[in-house]
């Protein structure tokens, strides 16, 4: 973790983006991220493990290379800042994959509500994650794309796969959902301005629980009123989420509330999350009540 003790540490911490070689859509994402600002090469220290570094002219961004999959990368803060590149939020610029072939663009942060731990990451453990870098990103995407005319569907996703060992602030900003998709000139060059135009100016925060994995009406609070969300969990992630869960989740997120998608849950689960929200001092907000104390957003 960044020394904050030390202000040249403070100081150096940049936000970001990392491209991963294998990836098709991280590398149309960084084609179209070179292309919008200037950038400076960065000497690598032997050993380093990374493929090149550079950083914005205006020093607000880094841009790291990696030859391996996004996912894997636990301790990657750590990583980036033994090599002299501290991180202040790291947004992974990524592929999509989905079985429906859906042409998308989406956020999310990472995390294993689950025993399991297939993609990356351990089970049973959640990412910091950055609510105002996912609502800005996300949002830019929307209006993005809404004036390309881009037939794409903008979502935020539900917390998934790794890494989930990072101490720093993370998000992924994917393009979605096939090779077709990744490749596509439009949606990278989107997602690219998006990441460039990220805020981390504080927002309210929820926690969301139900709904699928494409989280939608999640995403319609995060688009249109002044909310976003921390970890999200899926009604098919209920049966794994207790106690010590929510506990990561609020602290990890910084939340101040949670929604519920009513009509997905089941009612123990229902019953069984609002006891333990309850415990921990969280209230759970109807969307009317989120709407009506937080939207619209201008």
């Amino acid at each position: 973790m960044t020394d904050i003790s030390n202000p040249e540490n403070v100081n150096n911490s940049k936000i970001t983006i990392i491209c991963s070689a294998p990836d098709l859509a991280s590398q149309n994402i960084k084609t179209h991220l070179l292309n919008l600002r200037e950038w400076k090469k960065l000497e690598l220290p032997p050993e380093s493990g990374f493929s090149a570094a550079r950083e914005s002219a205006d020093g607000k961004f880094r841009l790291v290379d990696i030859e391996e999959i996004h996912v894997f990368q636990d301790g990657l803060d750590r990583k980036l800042e033994d090599a002299g590149f501290p991180a202040s939020l790291i947004i992974f610029a990524s592929k999509h994959r989905s079985k429906e072939e859906i042409n998308s663009l989406t956020v999310h942060c990472t995390g294993n509500p689950s025993d399991e731990a297939r993609l990356g990451g351990r089970p049973r453990s959640l990412a910091v994650s950055s609510p105002a870098a996912m609502k800005s990103i996300l949002s830019e995407m929307k209006r993005l794309a809404g004036e390309k005319g881009l037939k794409y569907d903008v979502t935020l996703e539900v917390t998934h796969h790794g890494p989930t060992e990072l101490s720093v602030p993370s998000i992924y900003a994917e393009i979605g959902s096939t090779e077709v998709q990744w490749i596509d000139p439009e949606a990278g060059e989107v997602a690219a301005k998006a990441i460039l135009s990220v805020s981390l100016e504080k927002v309210p925060v929820a926690l969301g629980f139900g709904g699928g994995h494409y989280a939608m009406r999640q995403t319609g609070l995060l688009l249109e009123t002044a909310i976003s969300f921390g970890h999200n969990f899926p009604k098919y992630q209920l049966e794994f989420v207790d106690e010590d869960l929510i506990r990561q989740a609020v602290e990890k997120s910084k939340a101040e509330f949670a929604y519920f998608d009513r009509k997905s849950m089941k009612s123990d689960d229902r019953n069984r999350i609002s006891e333990i929200l309850e415990k921990l001092g969280l209230t759970v907000l109807k969307e009317s009540e989120i709407r009506e104390k937080y939207g619209p957003d201008s």
